[in-house]
């Protein structure tokens, strides 16, 4: 993608160019700490979710004790441009535990004023055939892991 800076514009990126990561895509726009909007969820992230979170603020899906750490997790990746990649336990209402490999890059929002997050989610299935989905909704979200990668400007200092 086209980038006068460390982060590609926004404006070059079209999901619809890479329909194979479509399903497990997601798009934040970054309004305030308070307030991380999905701007688009992939039909497999909102089967996940057991609903279609667009519009909606991610932070009303985290654990309250956790908002504002998975806040600074979000803008960390924003105001020290770096990738992330979290592996999470994500909690249904059902019961059901899953847990998300994501994989997140921030890109140079030259089409508002408010910063924009890519964020590639992949379940981890368990190691079993008889695997069935549920239409459960999320409920909570509990980071496992997280590490911080260099795109060519240095990494986060943030932590858990």
């Amino acid at each position: 993608m086209p980038r006068d800076g460390v982060l590609p514009l926004r404006s070059s990126f079209f999901p619809e160019k890479v329909p194979q990561l479509l399903p497990n895509l997601i798009i934040y726009e970054m309004v305030s700490e308070n307030f991380i909007r999905f701007r688009l969820a992939g039909t497999a992230v909102r089967e996940r979710m057991g609903f279609d979170p667009t519009g909606k603020n991610y932070l009303d899906f985290v654990a309250d004790e956790r908002k504002a750490k998975a806040s600074q997790s979000f803008f960390s990746v924003v105001e020290q441009p770096c990738g992330m990649r979290v592996v999470s336990n994500h909690g249904m209402s059902s019961g059901r535990r899953m847990f998300l490999e994501v994989f997140m890059l921030p890109l140079e929002n030259d089409m508002s004023p408010n910063p924009i997050v890519l964020c590639q989610s992949n379940e981890i299935k368990p190691d079993t055939d008889d695997y069935i989905g549920d239409n459960a909704r999320l409920e909570n979200v509990t980071v496992m892991r997280r590490d911080f990668m260099d795109i060519g400007a240095g990494i986060s200092s943030f932590q858990d």
